[in-house]
């Protein structure tokens, strides 16, 4: 069995070689070879399978599983604390600068019971790759089991998902992200770097959703 350290190692080691990699490509001038090159896809396809073997291990507390590649995600994390907290959480719009990473702005525009409107603005960066994305997104509610999002207007091509939550009983809740997101990019490095901090992203995002759920809940 894979062991806690073990895995943190191995993600550490996956980032030093995409950030080594990347780091080569812009100072030897060969961003496009290293596009076109299987580097990127590699990168991809070793988080793939890497995922697929943790995805066979029982879910811990706060521990994040992500799966898929190249725009097409789904994740795990459980979260402790109460249903309305966990809920606030993921809906509470007007504060997500607060709490959720790389996101500088955020603003609820309509509020229509279930249905609702809010305006955010993300920065992702990574090495010499900066991207600011403003986006507004419509949201559709169905408490206390289900949000759906779409982008309908801003700096990305495409973007939408849901959030899913199912008890575990003992106010333990599953929660599964699923997101599929095209990014407004031609370039096919851009496009990789994109993902890579988009992936980031999103294990942040879950581990901030237990984080905060048991914090606010006071059950840390």
């Amino acid at each position: 069995m894979i062991q806690p350290w073990q895995k943190q190692h191995l993600q550490w080691m996956r980032r030093l070689l995409f950030i080594t990699l990347a780091t080569i490509a812009v100072s030897k001038g060969t961003l496009t070879s290293f596009a076109n090159s299987p580097v990127l896809a590699q990168v991809h396809d070793y988080r793939v399978k890497q995922n697929s073997s943790a995805a066979t291990l029982n879910l811990k507390e706060g521990q994040v599983i992500l799966n898929g590649s190249k725009g097409q995600y789904t994740g795990y994390v459980i979260a402790k604390g109460d249903l309305s907290v966990i809920w606030k959480v993921l809906t509470d719009y007007d504060n997500f600068e607060k709490y959720m990473p790389n996101v500088v702005e955020s603003n609820l525009l309509e509020n229509r019971g279930n249905y609702k409107v809010f305006e955010q603005v993300q920065v992702f960066q990574l090495l010499t790759f900066s991207r600011k994305a403003k986006v507004k997104i419509v949201v559709n509610e169905d408490y206390p089991k289900q949000i759906k999002f779409k982008v309908v207007e801003g700096e990305v091509k495409s973007l939408q998902g849901s959030w899913q939550i199912d008890s575990m009983g003992s106010n333990k809740y599953l929660i599964t992200h699923q997101v599929s997101v095209e990014p407004d990019i031609q370039s096919s490095f851009n496009r990789g770097l994109f993902f890579t901090v988009y992936e980031d992203t999103v294990e942040k995002t879950l581990g901030v959703v237990s984080q905060e759920s048991a914090r606010l809940s006071g059950t840390r």
